[in-house]
């Protein structure tokens, strides 16, 4: 009998090379899509932040990329592997799956941008690994930390992580110079030191430093060929400390030559060159400690076509799509998390009588930073209050990051501030009382809601730990003459706000 040949093509169980192809793209496509599905809202403040990146970043970020291709083509006879047809490792794995999981629950907790754009960043590079091949995944992770301590850290270190940096690094001084029995300084003399000379604003809080320091750390690492083990942590927990010590350190010096010995001149000397040397000495410490991980050795490449790595997905036909159904059940908690978070701040303003107020514009700074936060509602009103005068700023939203010492705004604005002190105005207000311009001007403010009054950012920053989305204000007035807390029409005053505000609060919470 004469067998005919019957093309493949023509089968009913066969596939075609092009439908081949789609199904083999399929997946990958279908993961990549759950990831950044899981993570739309780190992709939409990343792109948006992207426009504000100084150039010097850019240009770092483009070094990179350049240093990154040269690198792997370089010592290589051939350019490194990359297949559609991923294999489930475990590290990039755990990277990938560790961040998204981590994500979800610190913006449950505690809800910070740039971390959860760091750890998105680092996730992509865990899903990437699933795709290329080991040697090159592993030997370039810290280029992976790199830009993600890059991106989210650029433009935008006053919201975030700024202000209570700033808050602890007071806290944290006050109680190292009550060590050595100096106890009559307190955090709000070291926030701002006499004369504006070293206020311990976003600089002096450490987030740069700490960039800095992270990036060295994470450069050496890349350039040396160290491989990143429970070694290498050790050393970046050691760099950390180093880093937070130094600034801690810096500041403490900078408090007692300023204010100690009276030494404001040298103070402000002292400011740029103690900062310097604590970086240089902790970054040096690092590199030193760095020499004793050791170095990246590479395995034999793996040929993603080889026998062996089709026996292992041919004997685990549910992992890729259990992975799939993973990532995506995690966009879904992602996704229903954003939804439930949207509420609206406050009822507009409505000031009793003997107060006259007539609503003024915001300066272009503050239209900048608030313009970051589309949830926030802001009112700037100029006021009389039979004898005192002078502007408040209102600042109404469900999240701390909204918040921008008001001292540190005062100072840019060019108004040096002389004083911070912590006052109890009325029974229900206890507020930050500022002495501005060498005593010619006064300012108060604090933080109120439906419950609650407070002049510690840390309180707000706590109460969402525990209250998610509940509205609160910031109280900001800055009178135009120098006054006393204890003075009458300052209580009376600062009791018709209060009332106000509480009365908007109150308000809103009925309409809702």
């Amino acid at each position: 009998m004469q067998r005919t040949n019957i093309p493949n093509s023509d089968l009913p169980d066969a596939v075609s090379p092009n439908s081949a192809v789609n199904l083999v793209w399929l997946a990958p496509f279908l993961l990549a899509l759950a990831w950044f599905w899981a993570n739309i809202s780190a992709v939409k403040w990343l792109l948006s932040s992207f426009v504000e990146i100084p150039t010097l970043y850019k240009i770092v970020i483009g070094f990179l990329i350049v240093a990154l291709v040269v690198r792997s083509t370089g010592k290589c006879d051939r350019p490194p592997g990359f297949s559609p047809n991923f294999v489930l490792r475990r590290y990039p794995l755990l990277l990938m799956l560790g961040a998204g999981i981590c994500s979800i629950a610190l913006q449950c907790i505690i809800d910070i941008k740039q971390i959860t754009v760091l750890l998105f960043i680092l996730g992509t590079y865990g899903l990437c690994g699933l795709m290329v091949e080991p040697n090159f995944w592993r030997k370039n992770l810290p280029v992976a930390g790199l830009l993600a301590c890059i991106l989210p850290f650029n433009s935008q270190f006053n919201s975030g992580l700024g202000l209570p940096a700033r808050v602890l690094t007071a806290q944290i001084v006050e109680q190292l110079l009550s060590l050595l029995h100096i106890g009559a300084i307190s955090s709000y003399d070291i926030i701002v030191l006499e004369n504006g000379i070293a206020h311990v604003d976003v600089p002096c809080s450490g987030i740069k430093t700490l960039l800095v320091g992270t990036l060295f750390l994470l450069a050496a690492t890349w350039l040396e060929c160290r491989k990143l083990s429970l070694k290498w942590l050790a050393v970046c927990a050691a760099n950390f400390l180093m880093l937070v010590s130094a600034n801690a350190l810096r500041v403490a010096v900078l408090v007692l030559v300023a204010q100690v010995f009276q030494q404001p001149t040298y103070a402000a000397m002292l400011h740029v060159p103690l900062g310097i040397v604590g970086l240089i000495g902790a970054c040096f410490l690092s590199w030193l400690m760095l020499q004793k991980v050791p170095k990246f050795q590479e395995t034999k490449q793996i040929d993603f076509n080889s026998q062996r790595d089709l026996e292992i997905l041919k004997n685990q036909p549910f992992a890729k799509p259990g992975l799939i159904v993973a990532v995506a059940v995690l966009a879904v908690i992602s996704q229903l998390y954003h939804v439930e978070s949207e509420k609206l701040a406050i009822a507009p303003l409505k000031f009793p009588e003997p107060i006259v107020s007539e609503s003024i514009p915001l300066n272009p700074s503050e239209q900048k930073f608030f313009g970051n936060y589309p949830g926030t509602q802001t009112e700037k009103k100029r006021f009389v209050s039979g004898n005192l005068r002078g502007s408040m700023l209102t600042v109404a939203s469900t999240s701390w990051q909204t918040y921008h010492a008001p001292e540190l705004c005062f100072v840019a604005s060019g108004i040096p501030v002389n004083r911070i002190e912590k006052k109890q105005l009325t029974p229900e207000i206890t507020a930050r009382w500022l002495s501005l311009k060498d005593n010619q001007l006064s300012a108060v403010y604090w933080l109120q809601s439906a419950q609650l009054t407070t002049d510690n950012f840390m309180s707000r920053i706590g109460s969402d730990l525990t209250n998610k989305n509940h509205t609160w204000v910031l109280v900001s007035i800055l009178f135009d003459s120098s006054l006393q807390a204890e003075n009458h029409e300052v209580k009376e005053f600062a009791s018709h706000v209060y009332d106000t505000v509480k009365q908007s609060l109150q308000g809103q919470m009925n309409e809702n």
